[in-house]
Formats: structure tokens, C-alpha cells, sequence
């Protein structure tokens, strides 16, 4: 059965936010998002007269996001809520606090994540292990270190986009990252399929690593769907090779997206990397290419983005109109309309 609400949902949500439209919260007589600290009898009261609601484009959460402790009995109240929670002002969270929360019940609606953990840094390895044991979604945006194996293949597992704030990663977390297939099925609803317009099988963002090594790389190279990594500042040759390895689905015949926003130039060792890579290849950051790189990066074969270009000479001009995909901007101030593609 194809579900495409889901899908329709997600995108009401985005173009409201995109207009600047703030979505209504469920009022509640005490504003469950404005507690910095709670007591075990405030939980109480809060519980019996409902937490508010935020609504995000990950779902609907109860909200208590302006709490910046959480102790284990006051956790024991607030999970008794039937629905998603969120607690994105938790910088830390000791393992007694997750193992309450990670008893929390799964929500049964399409694509909703239960716990929403989107402050939180570090974490320490007890409470990762519970949080890995956890029956429903779990979101980790702003986590900066990643270093426990069963919470990196929890987190693999999850429904939908995967994003982290790592600043380092393992070529040991990368591979199980790297499995990741968020976007083909809802897993909370067997028989339930939602796919995205371009047939990815994942997202995965780590758009806070600005170093990669090539272990790591090689290990991301398994992964299927668009890969980001904006936080990349310099490409090795040795880097850009192991990325360049990933083939994407044999099944679907998709080979995937690489995105490295992050790069303002690149090496001709580089861009001969890249251009072996046979997918869709982005590359917004970059605002001027000399003709020698214009030339290499014109014999790959996937879609090509280069659309942050600020200046672009004639010869540079010419050298990518061999590319047979790609998307450049409309105009450069500095040197005029860029040429006209041949069809």
C-alpha cells in the first residue's frame, strides 16, 4: 500500500514555515514549553491538564523544550504522555533520566518520532545504551560525539532523514550509518511505503565535519541515497577517491547524491575523483573554476551542481559545456550571461 499523506503533510508543514507561518500549538492551562524546572508535583499537574503541543515537520510533540534538567522522577510522570515528547533543552541527560525515557511507548502514528533529544552534545555511554533499546524513534540533531555502536545502529534503523551534529566520526560509526535506509519504508507500519519524488533510500546529514579521513570515507561509500556533508572545508584526493566509490542501488539503478556545499574550490586531483563518481554531484560553494578543473569536472556523468558560480571565464565557460547535466546559475554579474548549452 503506497502512503502518500504522510508526504503531503510534511509538506504543508514546510510551506508554512517557509511563509513564516507559526503553526498553532493545543493550549494547556499551564504552558508545559515555558518550564525551565519541574517538580514532581508541577509534572502532575501539567499531566493532568495535557502538555502543549508543537508542531514540527517531524511531527507533533508534547513540549517541555525549556527544560534544562530532567530528574528521573520527574521523567517517570512525563512518559506516561501518549505521544511523542520533546525535550531539545536538555544539554545532558544522566543514564538514570534515559532509561525512564527510554521506557517511553512508541506512537503509532505514520512517521511521528517519540522522543525529540535535539540539545543534547555528549552522551554518556550507559544512557546511549538505553536510548539504543528504545522501541521508538529517537532524535539526536545536536549530538557532537557518536561513539557507541548499538545507538549508531539504532539510529540507522530509525524512519526518515538521519542527522547528527558529530564533529568526528569513526570509520567503525560510519559503517553503521552508513546503513541507514530512512526513507524507503515506515518501519512502525509494516506494509506501509512511503518513497521520496526522487527515489533516494536515505538522507543522511553530518554537516559538522569539517575533517574526514579516508577510512571514514570509504566506509560512508556503502551508504545509498543523498549523502551531505557541508561541513567539509578541503577535499583530499584520497577522501574525494573513497567517496567517489559509492555505486548507490543496483536494485532501483539509482547511484545516489554526494553534497559538499562546503567547498569553496577544489584540486584537479580532486576533481578528477569526483568525475568518476556516477551520481548526482553537488557542489553549490564553489563561486569560480579555472579551465584546467572545469575540464575534469566536464567528464562526469551524473547531474552536476554548480550553481553558487560567481565568475566563470570564456574558456572555463566553454570546457563545462561538455557536461551532459548541468545545472549552472541563470547569470554572472561580473562576466556576463553564461553561453547557451547545446540541446
Amino acid at each position: 500500500m503506497e502512503m502518500h499523506f504522510a508526504g503531503f503533510c510534511r509538506s504543508v508543514l514546510l510551506a508554512s514555515v517557509l511563509a513564516g507561518i507559526c503553526l498553532p500549538a493545543t493550549s494547556s492551562a499551564q504552558d508545559s514549553g515555558k518550564f525551565a524546572l519541574l517538580t514532581l508535583e508541577q509534572a502532575r499537574e501539567v499531566m493532568k491538564k495535557k502538555p502543549a503541543i508543537v508542531s514540527s515537520l517531524e511531527g507533533a510533540f508534547g513540549s517541555f523544550d525549556s527544560l534544562t534538567n530532567l530528574t528521573p522522577g520527574v521523567a517517570e510522570v512525563l512518559v506516561n504522555h501518549e505521544g511523542a515528547l520533546s525535550f531539545n533543552g536538555l544539554a545532558e541527560i544522566s543514564p538514570e533520566t534515559a532509561a525512564v525515557l527510554a521506557r517511553h511507548r512508541p506512537v503509532k502514528q505514520f512517521g511521528y518520532a517519540d522522543l525529540r533529544l535535539n540539545g543534547l552534545k555528549n552522551i554518556d555511554p550507559k544512557a546511549a545504551e538505553y536510548f539504543a533499546a528504545h522501541q521508538g524513534k529517537v532524535l539526536m540533531y545536536g549530538l557532537a560525539k557518536l561513539d557507541s555502536i548499538p545507538l549508531a545502529q539504532k539510529l540507522a534503523r530509525q524512519w526518515g532523514e538521519l542527522r547528527l551534529g558529530i564533529k568526528d566520526l569513526s570509520p567503525q560509526i560510519a559503517g553503521e550509518l552508513a546503513k541507514h535506509r530512512g526513507t524507503d519504508e515506515d518501519k512502525t507500519r509494516p506494509g506501509v511505503v512511503s518513497r521520496r519524488q526522487d527515489g533516494a533510500a536515505s538522507v543522511l546529514r553530518l554537516d559538522e565535519i569539517a575533517v574526514l579521513s579516508p577510512e571514514s570515507a570509504e566506509a560512508l561509500a556503502d551508504h545509498e541515497g543523498v549523502l551531505v556533508l557541508n561541513g567539509l572545508v578541503s577535499l583530499p584526493p584520497a577522501v574525494a577517491i573513497s567517496l567517489a566509490k559509492r555505486t548507490g542501488n543496483s536494485k532501483t539503478r539509482r547511484t545516489g547524491t554526494l553534497v559538499l556545499n562546503g567547498l569553496t574550490s577544489i584540486s584537479p586531483e580532486s576533481s578528477a575523483a569526483l568525475a568518476a563518481f556516477p551520481g548526482e554531484l553537488v557542489l553549490k560553494g564553489i563561486t569560480e573554476l579555472t579551465a584546467d578543473i572545469a575540464a575534469v569536472l566536464a567528464k562526469h556523468k551524473g547531474r552536476l551542481h554548480l550553481t553558487g558560480l560567481t565568475k566563470l571565464s570564456p574558456e572555463a565557460a566553454a570546457a563545462l559545456q561538455a557536461h551532459p547535466n548541468l545545472l549552472l546559475p541563470r547569470s554572472l554579474p561580473d562576466n556576463g550571461v553564461l553561453p547557451q548549452r547545446k540541446p
